[in-house]
């Protein structure tokens, strides 16, 4: 079977393209995300939308904005699209499977739950500033892309952010516009900017500040105004730095906040560089150390195969000068004895 009977659903799941669906993993208002298995036994994450789920405007927004995305060629930060298919029931659109959030293999799991960076503040609570910034930085690259296309994502929060093989990256693109024809209020309560809708790149520069507010203070959005976790790492050296360049991120005011992403990542990189600056100036200091121990190393032994050098020569000079003395010796003696033997004759 390749296709959906939009009546009921078999027993037994249909096939969507190369893709063998496994089970359900996830459901929401703009379709059902099911665990499937390619011809070759990959593993993809397939979201299956059906035309008599939605309303007509709501299901050719969420086909725009699938078509948008998977037109994308893989990039660091966006989670990976395998393809798109439309079919007479409504369309189905494979992407990268996240990591499952115990660790598991996904297909052998029967409870596999995809990690979110939603589940891993729930968990961890908030994450060490080295480790928020890290996530800013990868998310940051994603969202250029998405940029650099002139689109808008519009859905940017934690639940949202998936982990694949270990690295986060931008998850469910049903959001994603051309910024030129952004005009509906859409998004998530929280994330949503106070201009209360995504016409701009400051748009989605919002909800990912939020989001890494949310990671850092280890709160959900709600919470912001509780402060920080116990387990947040207000006091780490950089801190205060990290949290000017999220303020900035979401100021109230558009035309303050970052303009794109890439101003934002240039942020991110330059506190990121900062905070390795002191390891790498031990490092450094241990490196030059060495090299100093080293040069100093050959220059004794330099010294030493000189004055080897020239004891030897010295040696050389004396034993050649005593055997001089001795052969003068011998000679003279040889002379002494001709003379006393002409005497006698």
């Amino acid at each position: 079977m390749n296709g959906f009977d939009t009546g009921r659903m078999s027993e037994e799941l249909p096939q969507c393209g190369q893709w063998k669906l496994l089970r359900e993993i996830g459901r929401g208002a703009y379709g059902v995300v099911y665990l499937a298995k390619g011809a070759g036994g990959e593993k993809a994450a397939v979201k299956v939308c059906r035309r008599g789920d939605m309303p007509a405007e709501l299901y050719e927004r969420e086909a725009r904005g699938a078509k948008l995305y998977a037109s994308i060629p893989r990039t660091a930060g966006l989670v990976q699209a395998y393809g798109l298919a439309e079919e007479p029931w409504g369309f189905y659109f494979a992407m990268a499977l996240a990591d499952d959030e115990f660790g598991r293999d996904a297909p052998a799991a029967a409870d596999y739950r995809p990690k979110t960076l939603a589940a891993v503040i729930d968990g961890e609570k908030a994450l060490p500033l080295g480790e928020c910034v890290k996530l800013g930085i990868a998310l940051a690259k994603g969202l250029a892309e998405l940029q650099r296309r002139h689109f808008l994502h519009r859905d940017i929060k934690p639940g949202n952010v998936i982990y694949i093989g270990g690295e986060p990256v931008l998850s469910d693109p049903g959001l994603v516009v051309e910024e030129a024809v952004a005009v509906s209020t859409v998004g998530t309560p929280g994330y949503v900017p106070p201009e209360r809708k995504f016409t701009s790149s400051a748009s989605d520069i919002f909800s990912l500040g939020m989001t890494l507010k949310a990671a850092s203070f280890g709160r959900r959005i709600e919470d912001l105004g509780k402060g920080p976790a116990l387990e947040a790492d207000t006091g780490a050296k950089h801190f205060p730095a990290w949290w000017r360049i999220l303020n900035k991120a979401t100021d109230s005011t558009p035309s303050r906040r970052y303009q794109s992403a890439k101003a934002f990542l240039k942020d991110l990189r330059l506190l990121r560089a900062r905070m390795v600056l002191p390891a790498m100036s031990v490092i450094l200091a241990v490196a030059a150390a060495a090299v100093l121990a080293f040069a100093l190393y050959c220059a004794i032994s330099v010294k030493t195969k000189v004055e080897d050098k020239e004891r030897a020569t010295q040696s050389y000079i004396e034993r050649e000068k005593q055997e001089g003395l001795r052969a003068a010796d011998a000679a003279k003696r040889d002379i002494d004895r001709v003379l006393k033997s002409l005497n006698i004759n």
